[in-house]
């Protein structure tokens, strides 16, 4: 994994909590193909509003700034789950 460039929360690593991605969450950088499940220690996890914001800023940089390791919001069409660094990924295997 590689973080992307941008996205709603910055320039990070986006997963879902469903093998389907919604064609509302493609970004820039987003790509198709095989869908990975993976195992992520989310560590201390913020929770942002739906354009991830909180009372200490905006997106994954500011999280963890702030002690954060990861963090979850809901832009209107799902929860995401957003990590800075591939290490916080423990596992993962292709789903399909």
């Amino acid at each position: 994994f590689e973080p992307g460039t941008s996205g709603w929360c910055g320039g990070a690593i986006y997963f879902t909590n469903t093998p389907h991605l919604k064609s509302t969450k493609f970004g820039p950088d987003t790509r198709t193909g095989a869908v990975i499940q993976a195992k992520v220690n989310m560590g201390r996890m913020a929770e942002m509003d739906r354009r991830c914001s909180a009372d200490f800023g905006r997106g994954i940089s500011q999280a963890v700034r702030h002690g954060y390791d990861s963090l979850r919001f809901n832009p209107g069409d799902g929860d995401e789950f957003v990590i800075l660094s591939a290490s916080r990924v423990v596992s993962m295997r292709r789903f399909k």
